[in-house]
């Protein structure tokens, strides 16, 4: 009997846990200083857009001199904010290498300084740019190492153990190979079955051949 009225109540209990799983949450208006949008309203539900532009002076914190904002799952897709227009927003810079408090703007008259992936250099050896009036003093840009080496060449009959595949691999980046069932690398022990990254190419390793 016990077991009868157990399974009557989980029968009742789990869709409720799976309603609540999927449920998602509302967003509340942003406080917009130096601005307005529209929708105007109290609450906005789940995938509601939202548009946004600034005061004479001031500007989005997003390019453009209007910005649009969606509400995900109880939070905006970036916060709705209006700085001043000599500040300078954070430029998206390919093969950066993104700190984990990353600003969306600067000021007048401060300076960013960014890092690039690794396989990367900063080019012309330039890693900081200053803010001016509204403007960066120049364009940073993260380009391949001249050490650093594309994609590994194909092995024959093996694979690369590697956690994700890239394009681009810092010097000395070191990686590991496995042969497949019914081939094994002659005259050398398992443990050198890796290439290296050098000097802007892969070293050659022991090839994977057909087991006698």
């Amino acid at each position: 009997m016990c077991v009868r009225h157990l399974g009557c109540f989980l029968l009742i209990w789990f869709p409720g846990v799976h309603h609540a799983q999927n449920a998602t949450q509302s967003c509340s208006a942003p406080t917009l200083d130096g601005g307005f949008f529209a929708p105007k309203q109290e609450t906005y539900s789940h995938g509601t857009e939202l548009t946004y532009s600034c005061n004479n002076e001031h500007k989005p914190a997003v390019k453009g001199w209007w910005a649009t904002s969606t509400c995900q799952n109880g939070k905006w897709s970036h916060e709705p904010q209006c700085i001043n227009e000599t500040a300078c927003i954070t430029p998206t810079i390919p093969n950066e290498k993104k700190p984990e408090s990353s600003k969306a703007w600067y000021e007048d008259g401060k300076t960013m300084r960014i890092t690039c992936d690794e396989g990367y250099e900063h080019k012309d050896h330039r890693a900081t740019a200053k803010c001016i009036r509204g403007e960066w003093s120049r364009v940073l840009v993260c380009e391949k190492s001249i050490q650093a080496c594309s994609e590994p060449p194909r092995i024959p009959h093996a694979v690369i153990i590697h956690q994700r595949y890239q394009e681009v691999f810092a010097v000395d980046s070191k990686l590991r190979y496995e042969c497949e069932d019914g081939y094994t690398v002659e005259g050398a022990a398992e443990s050198n079955k890796f290439i290296i990254c050098a000097a802007g190419a892969w070293t050659e390793g022991p090839p994977c051949k057909a087991r006698p």
